[in-house]
């Protein structure tokens, strides 16, 4: 590239992001992107590459997969940018709330969560012994999860970022290329949204019968499909979990006693990576066709605690209804969606309606006279995304919105600002407005683009 074509690309690239809004700009290091831009043009996918190739304690928690080539139509549409979460999708109890929580960004915390967050930043520059006690960027949004998981337990909450610097920083930019091929077996994928706009995770065991054969392998690509999922599939203070889908269906065929000692290993290095490098994401899984004598052996370990988290489910087609718009749902697990073979998986799927109306569109079947049917005849299921125009507004967001803020009033700094800017439900617009910052609401498509129009 000649210096002047050089400075022709700069001169467009700075145009291009001062006419963006802060609220979807693609990067909280600028200063990083300008001095990268100096030497080589990046695409959009090297910068994210770039963010992940400096000093692990700056790598920033959100937007690990680079160079994807492709997403659903269907990735991000309306009704989850505006979704407006009860208590009931805030806490796993609203009537405790501290240790329940379930959305921690773009939303007040209680005095005691932020007094919390204190210790654990005290506790962090004193075993640093550098008298700063900023957190690292890689745990920074998700530093009161870690709390939560380790019930405020501060000396387990310094192991849990040690994991996640070990299981997931030190592995990421996981590249799409570099996945694909483990992807393609169908053994864990993203299938729609439950009626809360929670993607659904559905692992097929019977699928991983090359896999579980290499726990390094397993771990990379299940880091990939979840932390896609945080990147692209999420919306801070309204969407912010997962559910989950294990079904078992055939596994008994596929798995051999000599390859136990191996599964169970991967087995395990999966449940740390699930249960503790996204602490607090999962809100339940169903356990799906284990062979009745499994069932009752699982059934009766499962600690009462856990029981309303992780159960096992008799009838997947009457139960999952319960949960999800059949038009979410593959046809085997009482869907109108057909069954998808292990290379169709990928790109991850998504449709409208899982509220059961599509903003701006006919309403999808919802009725139990159509779910009854839908569930029992195989002829009615429906392919792919055909059905309807593209509605994702993916394309309109960036890294930046996906990473929201942790509302932490003991520091003041860039969550304040960003707070404002952002499109908060309406009781964390009130709240932050109590705060001094008078913010609206964000309740419309309109109202939601409005930055835009900067």
């Amino acid at each position: 590239m000649t210096k002047q074509a050089k400075q022709g690309w700069i001169t467009r690239a700075i145009s291009n992001v001062t006419s963006r809004s802060r609220k979807r700009s693609q990067s909280n290091y600028p200063d990083l992107e300008e001095e990268l831009s100096e030497v080589v043009p990046p695409l959009p996918e090297a910068k994210s590459t770039a963010l992940f190739s400096q000093d692990p304690m700056k790598v920033p928690c959100v937007g690990g997969c680079v160079e994807l080539r492709e997403h659903s139509k269907h990735l991000l549409p309306e009704e989850v940018v505006l979704f407006e979460p009860t208590d009931e999708e805030m806490f796993a109890e609203p009537q405790a709330r501290h240790g329940s929580r379930l959305i921690f960004l773009n939303t007040p915390l209680s005095q005691t969560e932020v007094d919390a967050l204190v210790a654990l930043r005290k506790e962090w520059s004193s075993r640093r012994g550098k008298g700063r006690d900023e957190l690292p960027e890689f745990i920074r949004l998700c530093a009161l999860r870690v709390l939560q998981h380790k019930k405020f337990d501060l000396s387990r909450a310094m192991d849990l970022m040690q994991t996640c610097l070990d299981e997931r920083v030190r592995r990421l930019p996981l590249r799409e290329e570099d996945v694909l091929s483990d992807l393609s077996y169908g053994a864990m994928y993203w299938h729609g949204r439950d009626r809360k706009c929670r993607p659904c995770l559905v692992v097929r065991i019977e699928r991983f019968a090359e896999l579980i054969k290499d726990k390094e392998r397993c771990v990379r690509m299940t880091i990939f499909v979840l932390e896609y999922a945080v990147r692209f599939a999420m919306v801070p203070g309204r969407v912010e979990n997962w559910v989950v889908l294990v079904d078992f269906e055939n596994a008994s065929d596929v798995v051999s006693l000599y390859q136990l000692p191996s599964m169970c290993l991967t087995a395990k290095a999966l449940s740390q990576t699930l249960e503790s490098v996204y602490c607090c994401r999962m809100v339940w899984v169903k356990l799906l066709n284990l062979p009745t004598i499994l069932s009752r052996i699982v059934q009766s370990v499962i600690p009462t605690e856990k029981r309303k988290k992780v159960c096992v489910v008799e009838d997947p087609k009457k139960e999952l209804l319960k949960h999800f718009e059949p038009c979410q749902l593959e046809a085997r697990y009482g869907g109108i969606r057909r069954d998808l073979k292990g290379h169709e998986t990928y790109p991850f799927r998504f449709y409208p309606g899982c509220r059961g109306v599509v903003m701006g569109a006919q309403r999808l079947p919802t009725c139990e006279s159509d779910r009854s049917t839908t569930s029992s005849n195989s002829g009615s299921t429906v392919d792919t995304e055909s059905e309807a125009t593209g509605t994702s507004l993916h394309h309109q967001t960036g890294r930046k919105f996906h990473e929201g803020q942790l509302w932490d009033t003991s520091v003041t700094g860039r969550w304040i600002e960003e707070a404002t800017e952002s499109s908060l439900p309406p009781k964390a617009a009130q709240a932050l407005s109590t705060l001094g910052h008078l913010v609206e609401p964000c309740r419309s498509l309109e109202k939601w683009k409005e930055p835009d129009a900067e």
